[in-house]
């Protein structure tokens, strides 16, 4: 069972403004809600673009019932809303209207070396002979390929590049909001990225996928 709540902020807070500063921070606040049971839950969580500015909303996902009254008594949360059971296993193979704020990177082979880089990804589209030449992907591309290996099939999306989000360190990860509809072609596949995430940098708000019924 997945348990989603959504989160309102409260901007004024100093709490809050240093976390949105540093999503890495904002992660383990959230997982305060899971308070002891850290090592069982994934938590996924994703900052609503929609939102206002003075009402920032976050949607979280976690594995295990949170309780967000700490979080409400200090001034941190406006309201949270949920959390709401989401039951994995009643995805079936039909289509779905889909959100992921993903961080879409590709581990590649550096100069014939034995080690892996992470690099960023662009819009355009490469070809199959410079991927396997030079790795190149196209972030379109990087979702067509999670959907293949994740039981989806993406049938329209709209693609909107986000500012980049900082790391723990001096660099920023890359984020790419997607909107769209997907069918699903292997619902056991897509259970398990509903759970698991998609793509890396999940403790920096990226990979929470959403579905809901297309109809």
């Amino acid at each position: 069972m997945l348990y989603l709540s959504r989160l309102t902020l409260n901007p004024y807070n100093p709490g809050v403004r240093s976390d949105l500063a540093a999503p890495y921070r904002l992660h383990q606040t959230l997982m305060r809600g899971v308070d002891g049971q850290a090592r069982e839950s994934r938590l996924l969580f994703r900052l609503e673009p929609e939102a206002p500015a003075e009402a920032p909303i976050l949607l979280v996902q976690t594995q295990t019932l949170p309780n967000w009254d700490s979080l409400l008594k200090n001034g941190y949360l406006r309201r949270a809303d949920g959390p709401k059971a989401l039951n994995p296993e009643s995805i079936q193979q039909q289509m779905y209207r889909f959100r992921l704020m993903a961080n879409p990177v590709k581990k590649v082979r550096k100069d014939g070396k034995n080690h892996s880089v992470r690099v960023p990804l662009k819009r355009a589209r490469y070809s199959e002979e410079e991927f396997k030449a030079e790795g190149k992907i196209g972030y379109l591309q990087w979702l067509e390929r999670q959907g293949n290996n994740r039981g989806f099939k993406v049938a329209n999306v709209t693609d909107m590049p986000k500012a980049a989000q900082p790391t723990k360190g001096k660099g920023k990860h890359f984020g790419v909001l997607f909107d769209g509809f997907l069918q699903v072609t292997d619902a056991e596949k897509v259970q398990q990225a509903l759970t698991d995430g998609i793509g890396p940098a999940k403790a920096f708000g990226f990979g929470l996928l959403s579905l809901a019924p297309a109809h």
